[in-house]
């Protein structure tokens, strides 16, 4: 079975903790290729850690290795438009962490952007894969718990401030929780 070659670009956070240990472990259809980080330590790092055949420091880099042909972009809210338009343009399908963009207009032109392209254009939302919510599912679907009716979350998450925390900046973030926790409801 042939594997679908994988770079990151920004290679922190939910990137390192759980979306690239799970494709490196557990896909059988995805290579990581190359990881990206604007630290060139924390990028040969990561890169040597999963495996990666190549790390870069910048994002045109990574989309110029004929490997990659995918990314996931696991950076800050107010990169996404940009990133996903490069990667669309150098012809990469695109797995983009969520949110996608912080106002619509973004996302349109983003979806936009991939249709011209002919690429797909996929948004992470790691909850929607969790396993207490694959077991609900499961549930569910043999009859188990009946049909729902209602349901409620309630989503914490302390951020103290930090200096350089761009989910407290409102133009990188895009909106507070809401932005942020709301996807996971």
């Amino acid at each position: 079975m042939r594997k679908v070659g994988w770079g990151v670009i920004g290679i922190s956070g939910i990137a390192q903790r759980r979306t690239v240990p799970e494709m490196v472990e557990a896909s059988k259809k995805a290579e990581l290729v190359a990881v990206m980080s604007r630290s060139r330590e924390r990028a040969e790092k990561y890169g040597k850690k999963f495996g990666a055949k190549y790390w870069y420091t910048s994002v045109e880099e990574l989309l110029s290795n004929p490997e990659v042909e995918a990314v996931y972009i696991a950076t800050p809210n107010h990169l996404h438009r940009e990133q996903v338009i490069m990667a669309a343009r150098a012809g990469k399908h695109v797995l983009c962490e969520k949110p996608l963009g912080r106002t619509v207009q973004e996302c349109e032109e983003m979806i936009e952007e991939c249709r011209r392209n002919g690429v797909k254009l996929g948004v992470a939302l790691m909850m929607r894969f969790h396993g207490l919510h694959r077991k609900i599912k499961e549930l569910i679907d043999n009859g188990m718990i009946g049909k729902p009716v209602l349901a409620r979350a309630q989503l914490t998450c302390w951020y103290p401030k930090i200096e350089g925390a761009w989910r407290q900046i409102p133009e990188l973030g895009g909106g507070g929780s809401l932005i942020d926790m709301g996807s996971h409801c």
